[in-house]
């Protein structure tokens, strides 16, 4: 087993200016320069890097904070948006492992059976990192053999990123100070006075007085952490459906603004899928208006529809992009949300050595959706065939469809119109007269007719019946050419030989 441990040590102050990032809102941060620090019954408990470098740290009372700092910002703690903020980390974690436990402030993976699937336990750690940025939060990251041993290591002070996990627990564990242990906060003191500062010094100490002198939940917290007793863990559970808000902390009146804030909802969103082995087909993207007094404007609804299911994060934003680079905002927008509307289950993708015709289709499939969301869905045609003998009605401009079944009931109604007939490509707007010499129809020089004739009677019903003996011909630059005799001739037909269509 490997475990990845993700400790926010500065949870309460990530979800206090998460929100205010200058990435939503077009307005200056006022919030950039400041030293800022987080108040808990009139107590700093976590400060920025501009309040630690006023002199001021926790455990401040927050008179004297301000004595430090004349522009300081004091903002109350919010357990709501902390508790939010874990939720929405825990809903990008899924994205690599089902296993996700909460704690207090921070979360652990379990991670062992996905380090193939994502090349390892370096780049789901750079990965995990890069998303939490993204949703506005700092960790640390350390790694383990057991759940324990992991968060005590993500909470070693100075250590941002660590990716190596030791085989020998022992060796990754002795050397951390003791203040990472939950149990020994009361007794650091009184440990110290013994000279045990580490777990190694603990772990040497007689087990039968360090249970009798500190309690049995010390040796407890130490040996889940070491891998010699058991860990229950309550995983987390994902929502039924996917339907999630986001309140922005300022009027915002560009389409751009709101891409950065859309993009944390498809974070959450892509880890949720995961850990239901699902994509989408079909998502919609909400913004709530701010009311105006000559209209109450409540939301408007971006529909993305995608034409093969799909839970890649980069691909969905790219749709997004385009979709909301032509949308004209009736009003300021306040709030957003993001709902999956169509789902479909999805096993993980497959490790394959060689490109595969599911592979090809799925790459043919994103570039008609950018093209669908950057141009409309009418604007992208395909052809397909109509129950039609006639050459310039059998083949009909339609919307593109992505279903399998279409596309192979088009290649049936091919092979049934046609089925030992061989068409050209290329068909003129109207049939050319031909003129003919010596009998033969003449096209740049003589014609030579190498197959036909293939006869069509057809189109009585319509008032445009057609009466013609299709050839394909050859001249002498060796261009074979469709060309056609009408069975009935006039006057104003001239010859009656006609050129339609052209080989490639």
């Amino acid at each position: 087993m490997l475990w990845i441990a993700l400790h926010l040590p500065q949870l309460p102050l990530d979800a206090a200016l998460r929100c205010r990032l200058r990435h939503i809102s077009c307005e200056p941060d006022p919030y950039d320069h400041v030293p800022i620090v987080i108040c808990e019954r009139n107590v700093v408990g976590w400060c920025n890097q501009l309040a630690d470098d006023a002199g001021i740290c926790a455990g401040n009372s927050e008179a004297s904070a301000r004595a430090l700092a004349a522009d300081l910002q004091a903002l109350p703690r919010d357990p709501a948006q902390e508790s939010k903020a874990l939720e929405e980390a825990a809903l990008w974690s899924l994205h690599f492992t089902p296993h996700v436990v909460l704690r207090p402030d921070g979360l652990l993976l379990e991670v062992g059976a996905s380090l193939r699937l994502f090349g390892g336990h370096q780049r789901i750690a750079t990965q995990l990192l890069s998303g939490l940025l993204e949703l506005g939060l700092h960790a640390r990251l350390a790694s383990a053999a057991t759940a324990g041993g992991a968060w005590l290591r993500a909470q070693t002070a100075g250590i941002t990123q660590v990716f190596a996990h030791d085989g020998d627990i022992s060796a990754a564990l002795d050397s951390l100070p003791l203040h990472v242990l939950d149990h020994a906060q009361a007794h650091l003191d009184t440990l110290a006075g013994i000279g045990c500062r580490r777990l190694g010094d603990l772990r040497q100490l007689p087990r039968a007085g360090v249970a009798r002198r500190f309690g049995q939940a010390l040796l407890s917290e130490l040996d889940r952490a070491y891998g010699t007793e058991a860990e229950a863990h309550q995983w987390f559970e994902a929502p039924a459906i996917f339907d999630v808000k986001l309140e922005l902390p300022a009027r915002v009146e560009h389409t751009e603004a709101l891409l950065f804030a859309a993009r944390r909802l498809l974070l959450q969103l892509t880890g949720w899928l995961s850990a239901r082995h699902a994509a989408v087909t079909g998502i919609t993207l909400y913004l709530h208006h701010e009311s105006t007094r000559q209209r109450d404007h409540r939301s408007t609804a971006v529909n993305i529809q995608l034409g093969m299911p799909s839970r890649d994060i980069d691909h969905l934003a790219l749709l997004l992009r385009e979709r909301m680079g032509q949308l004209d905002l009736i009003a300021p927008v306040i709030e957003i949300s993001l709902k999956a509307d169509q789902i479909t289950a999805q096993a993980a993708p497959n490790t394959e050595l060689f490109p595969t015709p599911s592979s090809d289709a799925e790459n043919t499939g994103r570039l008609v959706e950018r093209l669908q969301s950057r141009l409309g869905n009418e604007a992208v045609r395909q052809l397909s065939v109509f129950a039609d003998h006639r050459p310039e009605k059998s083949v009909m401009s339609s919307v593109l469809s992505y279903q399998q079944a279409a596309r192979r009931n088009t290649r049936d109604a091919v092979a049934d119109t046609h089925p030992h007939c061989v068409r050209p490509t290329w068909l003129l707007p109207q049939p050319l007269a031909l003129h003919t010499h010596q009998h033969k129809p003449f096209y740049q020089s003589p014609l030579t007719l190498l197959t036909g004739p293939e006869r069509i009677e057809s189109g009585w019903w319509d008032d445009a019946l057609a009466t013609r003996d299709y050839f394909i011909a050859q001249n002498e630059q060796h261009v074979l050419l469709w060309i056609f005799r009408l069975r009935t001739t006039s006057s104003t037909h001239g010859s009656g030989w006609f050129l339609h269509g052209l080989f490639a």
